[in-house]
């Protein structure tokens, strides 16, 4: 099993990934006070990683960090995970372990239009568990290679 992994080596900094390119997993671990700067700065470096691609699902891993996100942060994080650059098409599971942290994953979820695709879990183990079910499965509203970009008619009577 191939791992890439990048690690901020830096103090400050509290988010680090991991791609999995055998599983098309990407992780994303957050600790500590975690904003919008520390977010968006995880999530470019991950997009401009050579081993990564949308097609890849992932999982993000919120239980040791301190969310400080206002409302306004959030939408403009969605905005930023809707562009092109950083958009994914697989499925989304995050991990939550206080309520606070999932409230801002729910509007996250509804402002980038991901709710159909994405799950919150209280563990990691139920996150990867469920990432592990639906690994070879497409999320709704987008194809794979072998799905057929019209739908086939067939006559009936």
């Amino acid at each position: 099993m191939k791992f890439l992994t990048t690690d901020y080596s830096s103090l400050g900094s509290v988010g680090t990934y991991r791609i999995d390119a055998d599983r098309g997993v990407r992780f994303e671990e957050y600790r500590g006070r975690t904003g919008l700067a520390e977010l968006k700065s995880t999530i470019s470096a991950m997009a401009s990683d050579p081993c990564w691609t949308p097609g890849f699902h992932g999982l993000v891993d919120f239980s040791a960090a301190d969310l400080v996100l206002s409302a306004n942060d959030v939408l403009r994080l969605a905005l930023v995970l809707r562009h092109e650059q950083f958009r994914t098409n697989g499925w989304l599971a995050y991990v939550a372990t206080n309520s606070t942290t999932y409230g801002i994953i729910r509007m996250l979820g509804y402002w980038s239009r991901n709710t159909e695709r994405m799950r919150i879990f209280p563990s990691r183990a139920e996150a990867e568990a469920w990432l592990e079910l639906n690994r070879n499965q497409v999320p709704p509203g987008f194809l794979n290679e072998n799905t057929p970009a019209t739908p086939e008619f067939r006559n009936v009577g």
